[in-house]
């Protein structure tokens, strides 16, 4: 009914005006929901919008609007409301049409053709120096579930990896995984105090000492004598050790390195595998500094390319970024005195390789302890004569782990935290992705474990998937025909709630819409609830399989709208519709 209403306004106002200006984006009909009945059942706010370029007041331009426009048997009045509302009364009939249309669409209600635009999302992006944890869980549901929504919204989706393998903390990694694997000929070698001490790095070590024996040990057990000392250990020390182990190694400690990374890489997938996020790219932080004799790297190309703009310095030996100019709060450093890169010089160059992809919108799902990072990374691209505005940034709130009502605590670097394996075992992937991506991103989020163990209404998904279960069931009793259901008489769903209900359906292409273009995946949950609310009341009001055939065909035809409309917003969030519970 609304593309039908739109039309008919944008013909009518194609007739009424000769004004070229009209023919822009700026003045596209837009038809939405009142929530008062009083008000009609649609309204728009067209006449307001025209006011300005036709210089006449918006209720004489309603007027003249509805003047022209046809009543039918579905659109049963439209009156000027307000300072120049349109407002839309409808039949009980014509709220079935949706009905129909989910019938025949079936999985792909809600879907909007191809729009030819290509999205880039970069999501959880986390070092690899360990298994991703619960703290990585909330981004890694937002990005997995903006992709599909993406997708459902006609975008052409990549998601993407940043592997942060360059640095200083994939070399504590390689040494700490060295000590691990020295600890399995001798226990007296003592783990660094900046290293990290995480129990998966055992698991790793004995591989390594499948692989490589005794070897690495016998050949080097005399840098334990190092790290068994009595000296005191602060990042200075850390980082001689560091140079010990690179200079001892040699070559061995890249292979060191490289067999770290392999190995944690692999375990972040298969958890992110398990946990429903299946990224389609993998970008190398390392790639960003390759280079042969010919060609700079490209980070050493960000930067010229920086300077050849003028907006690079020199001081104290090291090389600055005029970030300052474009609106940051101080100048950032882009290569340190002793010739080592900051993280921030690998952030322009990931950056423009992401702009030069050809991608109309470059989406970064970050933690919100990022919220410093957005104007030195916009004024990078700005200074680069890029579109800063390409870039979105959406950020995600940290998630407190309740059990029993209590907050756990956790910390990376000592080992002392759960896994993201460990929270699919314990409440399964389904519910840790509902819990994750049911509230806003940038508000914090309490995930109660006893909560999504639980099978009761208080427990939203399972009061989600119950409904979905409940109309299962009742189809299955009823033994009709999809052929009945579809010659259902539409004039005969006319309560209140049966309005409500399809009033719902009909919102929903709507909603995916606004949850995609607006970044907001837990609009679909908030949905979902409130039409699983709906269906419950409804399923406790009246009888479906009554002997009355034709209003028996006509309600089971609404609940068939309802399931399959759940069942495509549950398969958005990565969640199964089950047909019993």
């Amino acid at each position: 009914m609304k593309e039908e209403i739109q039309k008919s306004l944008q013909d009518i106002i194609s007739g009424l005006y000769d004004n070229p200006e009209l023919n822009t984006d700026l003045y596209v009909v837009h038809i939405q929901d009142n929530k008062d009945k009083e008000h009609g059942d649609l309204a728009s706010n067209i006449a307001l919008v025209l006011s300005k370029p036709l210089k006449k007041n918006p209720k004489e331009i309603a007027n003249e609007i509805i003047e022209q426009f046809s009543l039918d048997a579905n659109i049963i009045k439209v009156e000027v409301a307000g300072p120049g509302f349109i407002n839309f009364f409808l039949s009980k009939s014509s709220h079935g049409e949706v009905l129909k249309k989910i019938s025949s669409e079936k999985k792909n209600y809600g879907k909007v053709q191809p729009i030819n635009k290509k999205v880039l999302i970069e999501y959880v992006s986390s070092n690899p120096t360990g298994p991703l944890h619960i703290g990585h869980g909330r981004g890694a549901v937002f990005g997995s579930v903006l992709s599909k929504l993406l997708k459902e919204a006609g975008f052409e989706v990549d998601e993407e990896y940043y592997v942060n393998d360059f640095g200083r903390q994939m070399n504590i990694l390689s040494v700490s995984l060295w000590i691990r694997y020295a600890q399995l000929f001798d226990s007296q070698v003592k783990m660094l105090k900046n290293g990290y001490q995480g129990e998966y790095l055992i698991d790793i070590a004995k591989k390594l000492k499948k692989i490589k024996s005794d070897e690495f040990y016998i050949a080097n057990k005399n840098i334990s004598k190092l790290i068994n000392s009595d000296q005191e250990e602060d990042e200075v020390f850390t980082d001689h050790v560091i140079e010990i182990f690179k200079s001892q190694l040699s070559k061995d400690f890249n292979f060191l390195r490289d067999f770290a990374l392999e190995e944690i890489i692999d375990l972040i997938k298969r958890d992110l595998l398990d946990f429903g996020v299946n990224h389609n790219k993998w970008f190398s932080e390392s790639s960003l500094y390759q280079n042969d004799k010919e060609t700079e790297s490209r980070v050493e190309k960000a930067i010229q390319g920086l300077k050849s703009n003028g907006f690079v310095y020199e001081k104290d030996n090291a090389i600055w970024f005029k970030s300052s100019d474009f609106g940051d709060d101080k100048d950032r450093v882009l290569k340190r005195g002793n010739g080592d890169y900051t993280y921030f010089a690998s952030d322009v160059a990931y950056h423009l390789d992401k702009y030069d992809r050809g991608y109309d919108r470059v989406i970064n799902i970050w933690g919100s302890d990022h919220h410093g990072y957005i104007p030195r990374v916009k004024a990078a691209m700005e200074a680069n004569n890029r579109d800063k505005d390409k870039l979105e940034v959406v950020f995600i709130q940290f998630a407190n782990l309740i059990r029993e009502g209590k907050k756990i605590t956790m910390s990376t670097r000592s080992g002392e935290f759960i896994t993201l394996k460990e929270l699919i075992e314990e409440v399964s992937t389904e519910a840790a992705r509902f819990f994750y991506i049911n509230r806003k991103a940038d508000q914090h989020l309490d995930f109660d474990l006893d909560l999504a163990k639980e099978q009761s209404k208080d427990n939203p998904l399972y009061y989600i998937q119950y409904a979905h279960a409940r109309i299962c069931s009742v189809l299955r009793k009823s033994k009709a025909k999809d052929s009945e259901l579809d010659n259902s008489d539409l004039a005969l769903l006319d309560s209140d709630r049966e309005v409500e209900i399809q009033k719902m359906l009909q919102q929903y292409p709507t909603l995916i819409e606004k949850a995609a273009l607006s970044s907001e995946p837990h609009l679909i949950c908030y949905y979902l609830k409130d039409l699983a609310s709906s269906f419950h009341s409804y399923y406790n009001s009246e009888k479906f399989l009554v002997e009355d055939e034709m209003l028996m065909n006509s309600r089971l035809f609404l609940l068939s709208g309802v399931k399959q409309v759940i069942h495509n917003g549950l398969s958005i969030l990565g969640i199964n519709a089950p047909q019993e519970m």
